[in-house]
């Protein structure tokens, strides 16, 4: 019984101080911090406009980098599987919310400054050196972007114009808002203590309601799925604008082709450099390949086929002389990315320079004005936006492998049922049941279909010629369902070999994804 009236006497005193420490909350200066997030979103707008433009720096995309080029592969694999591209989202949502959060803090002691520094523009210059001076010599260099933003692609001079500017129309807002608005209202604003709990719980429900829409609803992973077999058929090369990307960056680089060079150097007895239109006027060869990521889940959508028009990389690097000692091909790109290819794999006739893409000029999205494309290999492989090819001694780590990811980058074999959708309601007597399967550049030689759940194995029918040795292979399969309910479709592929692909599930880090694909189609009547 004691212990019942002290447990009871001690709620009113847990309620007391609840109470205590709201009504301490209501006296911090949120209008201020408020005022400061506005003006501090409106600098960040404009920063980003500049950014787009090739006139500076956006500072949450600088800080998203950073910490995507040091987060461990597998966590940063958990999050694309769970997220996909949902994932960089979420990191740019936290990233901008720390930039609103910090302008916010810098306008808590506007009112002391104000009393102490005589003169409304000494004030504003104050707001306008302090912020530019802190991102310039402070935050830009722990993000190791340099001091003034030296290591960024656009330099000293276009990062402080950037940041300069934002921070004045910053400290323009907020002497709108803290001396202008507050002038006209001196009554001043302030929230009652149910205002203030009304606007905390908007506030606390909206986050919840953005990560979860960012997390889950923007770019949630999709399965690979076509409308019909007979889309199907006529997707087998995917349209330019439905070709699957990935990118490690929020704002892809924009490449001016007649600035552009490809540099050919390391290893190698007469270094090169090249213009596009020496490239262009030396395209000769033509391959129908498909790509597939390594992040691709089995039966993901990550995976599509495109004819790619280029130069083989064994002409242009027999042209410069490579040194019988060198055995890896290191590749540098415009926007930082590096990947390293064996020197066999990158003078394979297979493997080319590419400039165009399903017969038209290759899109900027996918690595305009040139990129790498290396059959067999994970997509990671065939670096886009390329400006140079270095041959050394040595196996070389790039940007991904530096993370834990794979450097051997052999693509698994893998069927996919990509018609009907997981969870359709069919008909009897007979279903067309449709997919893809992909072993690289090893070819396929048959695919097999489940309609009892692994139990038992019949042949798919193989679209014959395939596109080429380096593409997928269309595979299709009739089936009479024995009667109604659910029935659990299983498919799987064997290599051109007739090696199997792997039965036992395997995420994505490191390797690949490795499993076999399946879905659940219900029989009416």
């Amino acid at each position: 019984m004691a212990n019942v009236q002290g447990r009871g006497r001690g709620l009113p005193r847990v309620l007391a101080a609840v109470k205590g420490r709201l009504k301490a909350l209501q006296k911090l200066p949120w209008y201020r911090f408020a005022a400061g997030v506005v003006a501090g979103a409106a600098g960040l707008g404009l920063t980003l406009l500049l950014r787009l433009f090739g006139l500076g720096v956006f500072l949450p995309e600088i800080a998203v980098d950073f910490a995507v080029g040091r987060i461990p592969g597998n966590i940063e694999s958990f999050f694309i599987r769970t997220m996909g591209e949902g994932a960089k989202v979420l990191a740019l949502a936290v990233a901008l919310a720390i930039f609103l959060v910090l302008p916010g803090i810098y306008a808590l002691p506007f009112r002391k400054l104000q009393a102490r520094i005589p003169g409304r523009y000494t004030l504003m210059a104050v707001y306008t050196v302090v912020p530019a001076a802190l991102a310039l010599l402070v935050i830009l260099p722990l993000l190791n972007a340099g001091f003034l933003g030296s290591q960024t692609a656009v330099g000293p001079a276009a990062t402080t114009f950037s940041q300069v500017m934002a921070s004045f129309l910053s400290a323009s807002f907020l002497d709108y808002f803290l001396v202008e608005l507050a002038g006209n209202h001196p009554e001043g604003f302030s929230l009652s203590r149910r205002q203030f709990l009304i606007s905390s719980a908007i506030l606390g429900l909206s986050a919840i309601v953005a990560v979860y829409g960012l997390s889950t609803l923007i770019s949630r992973p999709a399965r690979l799925l076509f409308a019909s077999v007979r889309e199907m058929i006529d997707k087998e090369v995917t349209p330019t604008g439905e070709f699957y990307t990935v990118t490690k960056n929020l704002i892809d680089p924009e490449v001016d082709a007649g600035s552009w060079r490809l540099v050919i150097d390391g290893l190698v007895s007469t270094p090169a450099t090249l213009t596009y239109d020496d490239l262009v006027a030396r395209m000769d060869t033509e391959e129908a390949v498909t790509l597939e990521c390594v992040s691709n889940e089995v039966g993901g959508n990550l995976i599509s086929t495109a004819r790619w028009r280029g130069l083989r990389l064994r002409d242009l690097l027999s042209a410069v002389g490579v040194d019988p000692t060198a055995d890896w091909v290191a590749l540098t790109c415009a926007d930082g990315y590096t990947v390293g290819v064996p020197v066999v794999k990158a003078t394979n006739p297979s493997s080319l320079l590419a400039l165009r893409m399903n017969d038209v000029t290759l899109p900027t999205r996918h690595g305009y004005p040139a990129r790498v494309i290396v059959p067999g290999l994970y997509g990671m492989f065939h670096a886009k936006w390329v400006t140079r090819i270095t041959l050394v001694r040595g196996e070389f780590l790039g940007y991904w492998q530096q993370k834990g990811w794979t450097n051997r980058g052999a693509i698994r074999t893998t069927a996919i049922i990509a018609t009907p959708a997981h969870d359709t309601v069919v008909a009897g007597p007979v279903t067309q049941i449709g997919g893809v399967a992909f072993a690289g550049d090893r070819g396929i030689s048959r695919v097999e279909v489940s309609t009892d759940g692994g139990s038992s194995w019949r042949d798919a029918i193989l679209k014959t010629p395939p596109l080429s040795g380096l593409a997928w292979v269309l595979w299709t399969f009739d089936w009479t369902p024995p009667g109604g309910g659910s029935h659990r479709i299983l498919a799987r592929a064997y290599d051109g070999a007739g090696n199997p692909q792997e039965a036992s599930a395997a995420p994505p880090f490191s390797e690949g994804a490795a499993g076999y694909d399946s879905i659940t189609l219900l029989v009416s009547g």
